[in-house]
């Protein structure tokens, strides 16, 4: 099938050449994270070169501000002409302040509600960078004389040797936040447009177009599509980001993409897994709800700020609203989560954006309308609240409970028969997270050894992530469209075992060979 091509004159021919490069969160590593394509599109004589997501690898400090400054080695920022953000999430937009700090001056193409959220997300992450390299110039002091105050005349008469190796430890950039947050400020002035709206195309220059479709991941989160002019038709390349599931809790399912995809890149966080029932979680943790108020417990859930935290809230009040459970107080002590849920209230109205709309005659995450709902930013409220008996919920950061508020309330609950923990969220190696998923007995907080006496309870089915099933059925989908055009899969964003059950199945499934579905590795460059 041949597309006319509005975008060229009549006569002209144009050699178009498109290449995509995979500089991060590819399906080849155990770390998933700092999600990065760079997507290269040479239309006759000029080149043009967009970033689809430029994520924060997330890991150990040092190790994470080696890997994150790699990224400038690939390229010069200035030389990008755009990045287009698939959602707001850290791992997929968290670079972006880098890009800024080292001269990148293009546009940010994201949706509105992304543009509304990043702000939150990086200015959050810039204060744990801040604090995490203060903590490690704290370290650093250690080692050096007192009173030095990073000054050079503590060196006195130590031979050349040590002074050479005590310049260099004390001037250590990897000691260094990678950004602040003027640069996210530069960053968020970048934003095109205030952020766009859904299937709606984006000229981002003569000859290539953008298209956002709801992802059903986060709010805000999109697949994107690109049309690219060629000397007859388009060529069509398609990004999941982080696809969503087809039972999300507020949010519709992914929009399934309309135009003949010709290569497609898609996540492989649960590939080759498939959630369990989330009805039957719902169920246990309303009957636990229910006996908490009746037995007086408060229950304590560590939740990711963004998503996971507005679900639960939904949840909770929409089983109260219909009369399932007894009324309780739910708490949110959270400053960044509580900015997030103050978005999701104004977006509340917004048609299509959230499938419960329909299901409530009130606003859940405005404490106006929802009068169980208290939000907690002070930190003497947060305190009190720590020292509170229940029956109350309290939902608090972070998600893998390594930092933020829910620290405290664990540090005060952990040991108590009286509390109830309820996980809902993924929580990495050697996180408090998982020694509590994993029931340890014996917790250490702030040095200090804690009797777990509270009730652990573990939710496995609230990942906002598509699983195994429903990835194969959208590619699938994809394939079947009448005027398919699919000549090629590429698995990315999954530890390596997902993403080859992922292959495995597709190739099944779809009964393409095995160099027609790739897994890249970190670096790889691929032309079309």
């Amino acid at each position: 099938m041949t597309i006319k091509n509005p975008n060229l004159k009549k006569g002209a021919l144009m050699d178009t050449s498109v290449s995509v490069q995979f500089l991060g969160g590819v399906a080849d590593e155990q770390n998933l994270t700092g999600s990065c394509s760079l997507l290269q599109v040479k239309l006759g004589k000029n080149t043009y070169r967009f970033l689809i997501d430029v994520g924060l690898v997330q890991c150990r400090f040092r190790e994470s501000l080696e890997r994150n400054l790699a990224i400038l080695q690939q390229f010069k920022p200035i030389s990008i002409n755009g990045i287009i953000l698939t959602h707001a999430h850290i791992d997929h937009g968290g670079r972006i302040p880098l890009m800024v700090k080292h001269k990148f001056n293009g546009r940010i193409y994201c949706t509105e509600q992304t543009a509304n959220l990043l702000p939150i997300m990086l200015e959050d992450n810039a204060k744990i960078q801040l604090s995490e390299a203060l903590f490690r110039e704290k370290k650093l002091k250690k080692y050096l004389p007192e009173k030095s105050s990073f000054s050079k005349t503590w060196l006195g008469n130590y031979d050349k040797t040590k002074r050479k190796a005590k310049s260099q430890r004390q001037h250590d950039p990897l000691c260094e936040p990678l950004y602040t947050m003027e640069h996210v400020k530069e960053t968020c002035a970048l934003i095109k447009a205030g952020g766009y709206q859904y299937e709606e195309w984006i000229k981002l220059t003569n000859g290539i177009d953008l298209k956002f479709y709801p992802s059903g991941h986060v709010l805000g989160g999109a697949i994107c599509v690109f049309r690219i002019s060629k000397r007859k038709g388009f060529l069509y390349l398609g990004f999941s980001g982080d696809l969503g599931r087809s039972d999300g809790v507020i949010l519709p399912p992914p929009k399934l993409v309309e135009e003949p995809i010709n290569y497609w890149f898609t996540e492989s966080t649960y590939g080759g897994r498939t959630h369990p029932l989330r009805e039957q979680e719902i169920e246990r943790l309303l009957a636990v709800i229910e006996k908490a108020v009746v037995e007086k417990k408060k229950i304590i859930i560590p939740s990711f700020a963004l998503e996971r935290t507005q679900e639960i809230i939904y949840l909770i009040s929409k089983y109260i609203a219909q009369k399932n459970i007894p009324e309780i107080p739910i708490f949110l002590d959270s400053p960044m989560a509580v900015k997030i849920t103050k978005i999701f209230s104004s977006s509340w109205h917004s048609p299509g954006l959230f499938k419960g709309q329909n299901e409530l005659h009130f606003n859940p995450f405005c404490p106006e309308e929802n009068k169980l709902l208290r939000l907690v930013v002070d930190q003497d409220a947060s305190s009190k609240l720590i020292e509170a008996e229940g029956p109350c919920i309290v939902i608090a950061g972070s998600g893998m409970c390594d930092a933020g508020r829910v620290r405290g309330h664990l540090r005060k609950g952990l040991g108590k028969e009286k509390t109830i923990i309820c996980l809902v969220g993924y929580m990495t190696e050697g996180s408090l997270g998982r020694k509590l998923k994993e029931h340890h007995p014996l917790v250490r907080m702030n040095g200090e050894e804690i009797l777990v006496k509270a009730n652990v309870l573990v939710f496995e089915s609230f990942s906002a992530h598509a699983d195994s099933p429903f990835l194969n059925t959208y590619v699938r989908n994809l394939a079947n469209n009448p005027d398919s055009a699919l000549k090629g899969v590429f698995i990315v964003h999954g530890e390596k075992k997902s993403g080859l059950d992922l292959k495995v199945e597709l190739m099944k499934n779809l009964k393409m060979k095995g160099d027609e579905i790739v897994i890249p590795k970190i670096g790889d460059i691929f032309t079309f």
